[in-house]
C-alpha cells in the first residue's frame, strides 16, 4: 500500500533563475533535474530532491522512497509501460491532479535507448529507467511560476544559498574520438551494404568522443549555454548517482499529450545552415529535393502515425518541412492525434512510439542487431527519452539527442547518423562533427 502526504502546489510570486536553482540544490548535495521546453508555448520545470523515485528492477519497475526502500512494485517486460501504471496508482496518493499542467504530483526523468537493458561502464550512475517525484518541483507555465511540494519543509529548497565560486572554468578542450574516425566509418559502409543486400531498410549508427577540459565544466553553464545557443530545443539535465550529469538540447519532440490530443515531430535528413539566407535557402531546397533523405524521413513519419493509429480516433500527418536550428536543418513531420476516450498518457503513447526509426532504424528488430554489432558503444541514455508526466497524465518526452555526459572537467559527447542503402560514410562522419558542434560550444 502506498502512503503518502499530498503534495501541495503554490504560485510564486517571483521567478527564480532555474539553472542558478538547480546548480545550488546540486553544490548542497541534493538530486537535480531541468527539462525546459522551448518558445512559444514554454515550460520548464526544475525538480529537487526526492520523495518517489519509479526505477528499472528486474523484471519491471520498483517504487522507492526518499530512502530507497522498495514500497511498490510493477512487472512488465516493458518497462515504460509498467511505469505507466505504477504511476496511475501513485498519482492519486499525491494529491491528484492539480489545475495547472505539469503542476502537482508530476514525475520527471527518463529512460534509456534500450529500457529493458541496464546501462554499464559510463552510464554506471543512470538506471535504464528513471522518473521521480522530487522533493520540490518548480515549474514555469506560459510565464507563471509554480512550486509544489511534497512535505511541509520542502519549500525550504527554494532558499538555498548561491551555488560558491568554483575553480577556474574550461577554456579549451582536448577532444579525442573513443572509436578511430576511420573504424567508425568502415562500419557505416559496412551497414550500408548490409542494407543494400536487403537486410534492413535503415539503421542509425553513433559516434562518441571524450572532451577534456583545461578546468572545471560547470552542468549549469553547460545547460545555460545550451539555452542561449539553441533556444528552439529542448534543454535538459539529469545529475546521475555516481556525480556525473546527462545534458543536451534536443531539437526533437517523442510525444506530446494534453487531454484528449497528442503531438509527435519526428524528424530525419538534415543538413547544414547556411553562411547568409540566400545559401539557406539553396541548403534547404536540396535536402527537400534529396531521394536518400526523402526516403529517411518517410519511413520515420510513417513509423510515428502507424504507431499513435490504435490510440486514436484520427491521426493527420501533411506533408514535411524543413526545420531550422542554430546550425543545422531537418526535414520534419508535424503529427496530431485526437486521442480514443479515455486517452492513453504520456508514457503510454511514449512507449509505442520508443525508439522510432529516426534513432534506431527499421525494421526495430533488425536495426538494433546491427546497432549492437556495428556501433561498438553503450548508448545509454542517448537517443533515450527525457521528460515529465503529470496526474492527469498529460506530459512531454524529447527524444535524447545533441547530448553529453558530464564530469568534473568533461565529457562524453554522442552523435548519430541514419544509414541509408545509399549513404556516403564520409558525408556521414561530416553530419556527426556538425552535430557535436551542438554541445562542444557550451562546455567552455
Amino acid at each position: 500500500m502506498i502512503t503518502a502526504q499530498s503534495i501541495r502546489t503554490s504560485e510564486l510570486d517571483r521567478t527564480p533563475d532555474f539553472v542558478e536553482l538547480i546548480s545550488s540544490a546540486r553544490d548542497a548535495g541534493h538530486e537535480v533535474m531541468l527539462i525546459e521546453r522551448p518558445m512559444p508555448d514554454a515550460v520548464s520545470v526544475a525538480a529537487i530532491g526526492r520523495a518517489f523515485d519509479i526505477v528499472a528492477a528486474p523484471g519491471g519497475v520498483s517504487l522507492e522512497d526518499a530512502q530507497g526502500r522498495q514500497v511498490d512494485f510493477e512487472p512488465g517486460d516493458n518497462r515504460i509501460l509498467a511505469a505507466s501504471r505504477l504511476w496511475r496508482r501513485l498519482a492519486p496518493a499525491l494529491g491528484g491532479a492539480a489545475e495547472v499542467v505539469a503542476t502537482g504530483p508530476i514525475a520527471i526523468g527518463g529512460f534509456a535507448y534500450h529500457p529493458d537493458r541496464e546501462p554499464t561502464g559510463p552510464w554506471s550512475g543512470f538506471p535504464s529507467l528513471l522518473l521521480r517525484v522530487p522533493a520540490l518541483a518548480v515549474t514555469r507555465v506560459r510565464g507563471r511560476t509554480y512550486a509544489s511540494a511534497a512535505g511541509p519543509d520542502d519549500m525550504a529548497l527554494l532558499e538555498l544559498p548561491p551555488a560558491p565560486m568554483r575553480a577556474p572554468s574550461a577554456h579549451k578542450l582536448d577532444v579525442t574520438p573513443a572509436r578511430n574516425p576511420l573504424a567508425w566509418t568502415a562500419a557505416v559502409e559496412n551497414a550500408a551494404a548490409r542494407l543494400r543486400a536487403g537486410e534492413a531498410e535503415k539503421v542509425v549508427l553513433a559516434r562518441e568522443v571524450l572532451a577534456r577540459g583545461d578546468g572545471v565544466v560547470s552542468a549549469g553553464m553547460v545547460v545555460r549555454g545550451l539555452r542561449a545557443a539553441y533556444p528552439s530545443c529542448f534543454t535538459y539535465l539529469v545529475a546521475g548517482a555516481d556525480g556525473t550529469a546527462f545534458a543536451g538540447a534536443s531539437p526533437e519532440l517523442l510525444i506530446r499529450r494534453s487531454g484528449n490530443r497528442a503531438f509527435s515531430q519526428p524528424m530525419a535528413g538534415s543538413v547544414a545552415r547556411g553562411a547568409t539566407d540566400v545559401e539557406d535557402e539553396r541548403l534547404a531546397l536540396h535536402l527537400m529535393e534529396s531521394i536518400k533523405d526523402a526516403s529517411e524521413h518517410r519511413l520515420v513519419s510513417t513509423f510515428v502515425v502507424e504507431a499513435l493509429r490504435p490510440f486514436a480516433e484520427h491521426v493527420d500527418a501533411p506533408a514535411p518541412e524543413v526545420v531550422r536550428f542554430t546550425n543545422i536543418q531537418h526535414l520534419a513531420t508535424s503529427v496530431r492525434a485526437i486521442l480514443n476516450d479515455p486517452p492513453a498518457d504520456a508514457l503510454e503513447l511514449a512507449a509505442a512510439l520508443h525508439p522510432t526509426p529516426a534513432t534506431g532504424g527499421w525494421p526495430r528488430a533488425t536495426a538494433d542487431r546491427l546497432i549492437d554489432e556495428l556501433e561498438a558503444m553503450d548508448r545509454g541514455w542517448y537517443a533515450g527519452s527525457v521528460g515529465w508526466i503529470d496526474a492527469r497524465g498529460d506530459g512531454e518526452f524529447a527524444v535524447a539527442l545533441r547530448c553529453g555526459l558530464l564530469w568534473e572537467d568533461g565529457a562524453r559527447l554522442y552523435a548519430g547518423v541514419g544509414v541509408m542503402p545509399d549513404s556516403d560514410p564520409a558525408m556521414e562522419l561530416e553530419e556527426t562533427e556538425l552535430k557535436f558542434k551542438a554541445l562542444m560550444t557550451a562546455l567552455i
